[in-house]
């Protein structure tokens, strides 16, 4: 299937889409994820046990990345594998914590804020970069310059393993009213839309659990 783009709503903007794709671990995320992102540093927060980015919570798996405690762990981590990995769930923050460990979330800074000093450590993918302290968040915002967009294509061979849903269905829908219901949604990172059932699966992450990864449909991707 070749690859095509859909806009909802209709509109004459037109965005430019640019993902740089270097050989390592974090560009495999973001090429495969094909989403744009812009990200900005917000500061350095505290964490503890309980954890101030929770938006992993039960999920064990993402594709090819295992998640334990609320976070994804890296020998190779560095700002743009962790912001790229938390992209796959359209997470608008995530957090770097004792040089190797990733935390994504939908808030933060429910600890309060430390001292810009107590993130200190530099990354293991990255020495150039800090990837905060001990019980220690450097903070990051993901926005979605291109979520008005949709791109068709093959339905990804990677899943998402949760105790929690990670999608939801709306019976009797067009593929446009199917696209129209993610674009408002900023829980729906993707859609497969099964045209013969009139069946709409919305996605809360890029990729979908595997009860559906069989499913004969069509998938479209959120810019």
């Amino acid at each position: 299937m070749s690859n095509s783009r859909t806009e909802f709503p209709s509109t004459q903007e037109t965005m430019l889409k640019t993902i740089a794709c270097i050989v390592s671990l974090a560009s495999l995320v973001l090429c495969t994820a094909s989403r744009v992102t812009q990200v900005s540093y917000i500061g350095c927060y505290l964490d503890n046990e309980a954890r101030d980015l929770r938006g992993l919570t039960g999920v064990s798996k993402i594709g090819q990345f295992s998640i334990g405690s609320l976070m994804l762990s890296s020998a190779s981590m560095t700002h743009e594998l962790c912001g790229s990995f938390c992209s796959l769930g359209g997470f608008p923050y995530f957090g770097v914590q004792s040089d190797e460990q990733c935390f994504c979330g939908t808030s933060y800074g429910s600890l309060g804020a430390a001292n810009t000093s107590d993130c200190n450590r530099a990354c293991t993918g990255n020495g150039a970069q800090i990837c905060g302290g001990t019980w220690c968040n450097s903070v990051f915002a993901l926005t979605y310059p291109d979520k008005k967009y949709f791109e068709q294509s093959q339905m990804p061979n990677q899943t998402v393993v949760s105790t929690q849903s990670t999608y939801w269905t709306s019976a009797d829908k067009t593929k446009a009213e199917c696209l129209m219901m993610c674009e408002a949604s900023a829980d729906c990172q993707a859609v497969i839309f099964s045209g013969q059932q009139r069946l709409c699966h919305l996605l809360r992450f890029a990729y979908p659990p595997a009860s559906l990864s069989s499913t004969d449909g069509d998938y479209f991707l959120r810019g």
